[in-house]
């Protein structure tokens, strides 16, 4: 929204049975505390059944997410511990970065930071699920992954554009689609 705005102050006038992404304090709320009966975040979901779609188990897996946004960070860490992983979340203060994707069995990276995460923060055989959207400096539409590098390592590896960002529209749409039907029997 334009700096005019106050985001929060929208937010919380928001009808949380019309916040089809999950992010007002009522939806918030009911993550956090494991209640699937409102919306969650759409990108963050899309993360979780891209897995699932892949048949990974997710039960004491560990993930590595990096970024704390509350559009993806922390809201994918819940589904993702919900689901029995064991997740570490790490920002820009976290220590070792590196080391922590090194050690996981999945990374979701959403930092905001054009291929930060090369094929050195992968261990062989994991999973890494890029949400990043950055335009490099050459102008090319890229993920926070350097795909090339990481795919060398990575079993299974998201691309950008192409990957992320699709399952999250047709989550998206899947919201709105459940919202109208609520509504209409509400009527």
């Amino acid at each position: 929204m334009p700096g005019s705005i106050n985001e929060k102050q929208v937010l919380e006038i928001l009808d949380p049975e019309k916040d089809l992404d999950g992010l007002t304090s009522a939806n918030q709320a009911r993550l956090y505390a494991g209640d699937m009966n409102g919306f969650v975040p759409c990108t963050a979901d899309a993360v979780v059944q891209i897995l699932k779609h892949a048949e990974i188990d997710l039960t004491g897996k560990n993930v590595a997410v990096l970024g704390r946004s509350i559009v993806i960070g922390k809201p994918v860490s819940m589904l993702l511990t919900a689901e029995d992983a064991t997740v570490t979340m790490c920002h820009s203060k976290t220590a070792d970065i590196k080391e922590i994707c090194r050690r996981s069995d999945i990374v979701v990276a959403a930092v905001g930071r054009a291929r930060m995460v090369d094929g050195d923060y992968i261990k062989d055989g994991s999973i890494v699920i890029d949400v990043g959207i950055n335009v490099d400096p050459e102008g090319n539409l890229c993920g926070d992954v350097d795909y090339e590098s990481a795919s060398g390592k990575a079993a299974l590896i998201t691309p950008v554009p192409g990957g992320v960002g699709s399952v999250t529209t047709t989550i998206l749409a899947s919201h709105l689609l459940d919202a109208a039907i609520k509504g209409a029997k509400k009527k």
